[in-house]
């Protein structure tokens, strides 16, 4: 693959090459900042970690509230914003991404972001897992529903007991 090619596919993994690259430049023979050029390209693909990060956070807050407050008034705006955050991740996403992405992390930070907003209307969420009810694969399907994910969201908490408001 050549890096133009590169560069659309998968734009992470040619900002670590090119980063390489000019770092493997001769400094003598040379006027270019080399280091701090190789380390702002290597930002840009810092950046698309923490873009797809933070959009597949707010998708997994959305999905939570969904699956635990299924009668609001505003699940169908929920639904809609899950399903933007989710396509826009799906966009911005690019193979090398895939080992940098720390779902856990993800998934625990929109646990609780999400368990703290439904607090503030009353609303008990029970128990959830530790790790993401869904694998990254699915968090970025091109058939990705939000409905349907929040019911897995909701399969998987623990909880003796089904109405959740105060």
């Amino acid at each position: 693959m050549t890096p133009s090619q590169q560069h659309d596919t998968d734009f992470y993994t040619w900002t670590q090459d090119q980063a390489a690259l000019l770092r493997a430049l001769p400094r003598s023979s040379n006027r270019l900042d080399i280091e701090n050029l190789a380390e702002e390209i290597e930002d840009l693909g810092r950046a698309e970690i923490k873009e797809v990060s933070s959009l597949l956070r707010q998708t997994l807050v959305h999905l939570v509230k969904i699956a635990f407050d299924p009668d609001a008034p505003s699940v169908a705006h929920w639904v809609g914003e899950a399903s933007g955050f989710q396509g826009d991740a799906m966009l911005v996403y690019s193979p090398g991404l895939r080992q940098r992405l720390d779902l856990p992390k993800i998934w625990s930070v929109a646990r609780r972001n999400a368990t703290d907003l439904l607090a503030e209307y009353g609303i008990v969420v029970p128990q959830l897992p530790e790790d993401c009810p869904l694998t990254l694969d699915q968090l970025l399907d091109a058939g990705f529903n939000p409905r349907d994910a929040a019911k897995v969201v909701a399969a998987s908490a623990h909880s003796d007991n089904a109405d959740h408001r105060r």
